[in-house]
């Protein structure tokens, strides 16, 4: 029996063990809010958007940065994107690319910054970013590379999961084993940095 809002169906033997997931094309669980460890939500923020509670869905430092980087390129080069924006991303506007699609991105987030919480934005993000492997949203990640519930995670697997987002083969545990490690530990220092976690807890968790 599957969520009803879930991607996946989990088949459960007589005892109510777990025997078998299945999935199509996506791999994905929605999971409220309150089943994400803080933790979680501190490491993605730290690490893909850090002014994420401070802007209104639009970083303008961050876009004027990756403007800059793009126009002298001559195509775009950096993300600049929050949160917010990748989520609308993922959620609305699919593999649209370029200028424009950069536009309506902005614009989107904007009006739905006005709509939503932002602990609503970020578990919307949250259940629907990429972290490779096929697993969609927090839950199949957790499932997928801990082969536990996202709310039993520890800080370092959250912080591992939340660096790969950005590169998921690049950093996944699965194919690069190091580097996964390494992304890990600069997501503990980010953290550290922005004060999500002491020092002290990032480097017991590194």
């Amino acid at each position: 029996q599957g969520h009803p809002l879930a991607q996946t169906t989990v088949v459960y033997d007589r005892s109510g063990a777990v025997i078998a997931q299945l999935h199509g094309a996506t791999n994905r669980f929605v999971v409220p809010s309150s089943k994400i460890p803080q933790a979680m939500k501190d490491a993605t923020v730290a690490t893909e958007d850090r002014r994420f509670y401070e802007h209104h869905g639009v970083d303008f430092v961050g876009v004027a940065r990756a403007l800059v980087a793009d126009l002298l390129a001559g195509h775009l080069v950096q993300g600049g994107s929050t949160i917010t924006e990748q989520y609308v991303k993922n959620a609305y506007l699919g593999n649209e690319t370029g200028f424009v699609r950069k536009i309506r991105e902005a614009v989107l987030a904007w009006e739905l910054e006005s709509r939503w919480s932002k602990d609503q934005i970020l578990t919307a993000y949250l259940n629907t970013v990429y972290y490779g492997s096929g697993a969609y949203g927090v839950q199949a990640a957790a499932q997928t590379y801990f082969h536990r519930n996202i709310w039993q995670l520890t800080l370092p697997q959250c912080a591992l999961l939340a660096g790969l987002p950005r590169s998921p083969v690049g950093y996944s545990p699965i194919f690069d084993p190091t580097d996964a490690l390494q992304r890990r530990d600069l997501v503990l220092s980010l953290m550290a940095s922005q004060g999500y976690v002491s020092a002290s807890q990032a480097a017991a968790a590194s």
